[in-house]
């Protein structure tokens, strides 16, 4: 399993109009275990947790890359990838 830690530098209502059109509250990706977001100086970032690169890798072309276009995002991402040793979910 990996933890990404993604920073696009986007804004609470870009965000908020991101995860309403990838219903990602309903629409669990393939390969992902935890989504969470907060806001740091002004600005969303995302951590995740997917079963492997590959899952996390899919879902960014297939579903992520269309959804950013159709909103107007651009840019490169700054990700962080951490293999995780130790998960507990209670």
């Amino acid at each position: 399993m990996i933890l990404r830690i993604v920073d696009r530098g986007m804004d609470r209502s870009t965000y908020d109009a991101l995860r309403a059109r990838l219903d990602i509250d309903r629409q669990h990706p393939l390969g992902l275990h935890l989504h969470g977001a907060a806001e740091v100086n002004g600005k969303m970032q995302v951590a995740q947790i997917w079963e492997s690169d590959w899952y996390a890798r899919k879902f960014d072309e297939e579903i992520l890359a269309p959804a950013l276009a159709r909103l107007g995002v651009t840019g490169e991402a700054k990700v962080a990838v951490f293999n995780l040793e130790h998960l507990v979910t209670p």
